[in-house]
């Protein structure tokens, strides 16, 4: 018994002695240990929601400024387009030249022999109508006059001058006025009053809207309208 008890004994020393000796290194019992602190559940799901819905708004914001870029980028290049269209138009659009104005026309020549009488009449018509000019209409038809005669007529403006053909003769026979640029060998013409007519020529005889002055197989006719003169003919048979 007294052998186990001082076993014992020597047991429980070296267990003081252990005991004071490890006590040197027995940390402050006051300090508290730097351990990671553990975030609930609730504060990490939010941070996740969180993270998610910045990232979200990047992306966002991101394909929003390229579209917004893209947008920029194609309005430049319609306006470049749009600016080179101009240019090369400008270029290969030559100005359109002023027209050119027209010219005046120059007044008709008064013609020689613009005044007509029975001594026009039976005379040859080269004369005349090569002094009135290019004609408007000239037309012709054979064998048309009693005595086997051809028929010609020169058609003007404001003058018809008709002719006989006899033997390659032209001669004529059928004066018609009816533009006061021609005139009768005594001054009457288109417009002239029914007394200016009667001071040159006489009375004469009224047959319908016309009077007429003879003079052996020739005769002036002269037409009026309100009293004044619309047509002159000097006429002679064939």
């Amino acid at each position: 018994m007294k052998n186990k008890l001082t076993a014992l004994l020597a047991i429980a020393a070296v267990l003081a002695v252990s005991a004071v000796s490890c006590g040197e290194d027995k940390p402050d019992e006051n300090v508290t240990p730097d351990l990671p602190v553990l975030a609930t559940e609730a504060e990490s799901t939010q941070a996740l929601t969180t993270e998610a819905e910045s990232e979200e708004t990047t992306e966002v914001s991101t394909e929003a400024e390229t579209e917004a870029e893209t947008t920029t980028e194609e309005i430049v290049e319609t306006t470049t387009e749009a600016e080179e269209t101009t240019e090369a138009t400008e270029e290969t659009t030559e100005p359109e030249p002023e027209p050119e104005p027209e010219p005046e026309p120059e007044p008709a020549p008064e013609p020689q022999g613009a005044t007509f009488g029975f001594g026009t009449l039976h005379s040859e018509a080269g004369g005349i109508v090569s002094a009135l000019g290019e004609p408007l209409n000239v037309t012709s038809a054979p064998a048309c006059f009693a005595n086997g005669a051809d028929s010609k007529i020169y058609t003007y403006d404001g003058i018809v001058i008709e002719c006989y053909v006899l033997d390659g003769v032209e001669k004529i026979n059928c004066v018609t006025i009816t533009s006061s640029n021609y005139s009768t060998d005594t001054g009457i013409t288109i417009g002239s009053s029914q007394a200016d007519v009667e001071a040159a020529y006489g009375a004469g005889e009224a047959s319908g809207p016309y009077t007429i002055y003879r003079n052996g197989n020739s005769e002036l006719d002269v037409k009026y309208d309100g009293g004044a003169v619309t047509e002159i003919v000097f006429y002679t048979a064939v």
